[in-house]
């Protein structure tokens, strides 16, 4: 899957920093991403009539856009990512990452498989339920082979969730979870009769009754930065105007303050180019080369400037992260004001 990556765009936002120097040592926790809830998604109105069924199909894949699908247990650190575009095209990620034994400088090991491919045209089965094939799906590493990069050896393989699948069901938000089948209920977390209806658009591996669940990933960003990036970010900033850090360990957690910002902006980059047009796109991809520009210009001045107890290194990094948590803050409000 060749999904592009804003590096040299870098999306992050940044945090207001009060600078006071660094002396001691303090550890901060890593964060802890909690289970994203289920988005609200607006159900359509399925219609019984077969010409009109066929009508309700086409518009599908435009209302399931804006969403991924989760397929992951909740124990352990494997899951599979797909989404599907506007044409019923799909791409996706499975990972699964265990540590190494460090023998033979090998730290870390990820099975993997980086996937995409084609849907054909949904089919209609009830009032809430669409039927799909995968028409064609290609891997980006042939599943088998293995290699290792900077100290993690990826063996690739199939991705979990998809195999064998020769049928995938595709359920609207409301359909009655009592008439769907127990084994797909179990993965997408409603192994009991908690409620009556499935709240989030979800598919469904047939062959093996594997469920995926769908979130709008636009609303889980937002939930992630109140939910843990903006704590998180807190406990860094208070380390880091505590006076009682060294300068090396000052350096580490302004960088990580950096990459924690950065990470969040490129997670919103890869949004908006899965629900904006091209033409759409473009002018807003100008906007943020320049934007990135003006970022590197500002650090260096931060970093030239009196530092504050702070070496040139952790001023440039803080200055960089509170202009990259205005800057995502910025694509929010501008999304939120366009309707997007």
């Amino acid at each position: 899957m060749n999904r592009k990556k804003l590096t040299a765009l870098a999306l992050a936002a940044a945090l207001g920093l009060s600078l006071s120097a660094c002396g001691g040592t303090a550890a901060a926790p890593a964060p802890s991403v909690s289970p994203r809830p289920p988005a609200p998604t607006q159900t359509p109105e399925p219609s019984q009539d077969p010409s009109a069924a066929q009508a309700a199909a086409d518009p599908l894949f435009s209302q399931l856009k804006d969403l991924e699908f989760y397929f992951a247990s909740g124990a352990g650190g494997w899951r599979t990512v797909l989404h599907i575009d506007g044409s019923g095209g799909f791409s996706g990620t499975y990972s699964d990452s265990d540590m190494g034994s460090g023998e033979n400088g090998i730290h870390r090991i990820q099975q993997r498989c980086d996937f995409a491919g084609q849907l054909t045209q949904p089919v209609q089965v009830n009032d809430y339920t669409y039927s799909v094939r995968i028409d064609r799906i290609e891997y980006e590493k042939e599943a088998g082979t293995e290699e290792v990069i900077d100290g993690t050896q990826y063996c690739y393989t199939d991705p979990y969730g998809l195999e064998d699948a020769e049928e995938l069901l595709i359920y609207l938000p409301g359909a009655p979870l009592g008439q769907l089948p127990q084994e797909f209920r179990s993965w997408v977390g409603y192994s009991e009769n908690t409620r009556d209806e499935l709240p989030f658009y979800a598919l469904n591996n047939a062959v093996h009754q594997q469920g995926f669940s769908g979130y709008d990933r636009l609303e889980s960003i937002r939930e992630s930065l109140e939910g843990w990036v903006e704590p998180y970010a807190a406990e860094l900033e208070m380390e880091l105007t505590s006076g009682e850090l060294t300068q090396e360990v000052c350096e580490e957690k302004a960088g990580e303050m950096l990459a924690l910002w950065d990470g969040q902006l490129n997670e919103l980059w890869d949004c908006l180019e899965q629900r904006l047009d091209p033409a759409e796109l473009e002018p807003l991809a100008a906007e943020q080369a320049e934007w990135n520009a003006w970022r590197e210009e500002q650090a260096a001045q931060a970093g030239a400037g009196p530092h504050e107890g702070y070496t040139q290194a952790a001023a440039e990094d803080m200055a960089a992260a509170e202009l990259t948590r205005d800057r995502v803050y910025e694509l929010l409000d501008d999304l939120d004001q366009s309707g997007t």
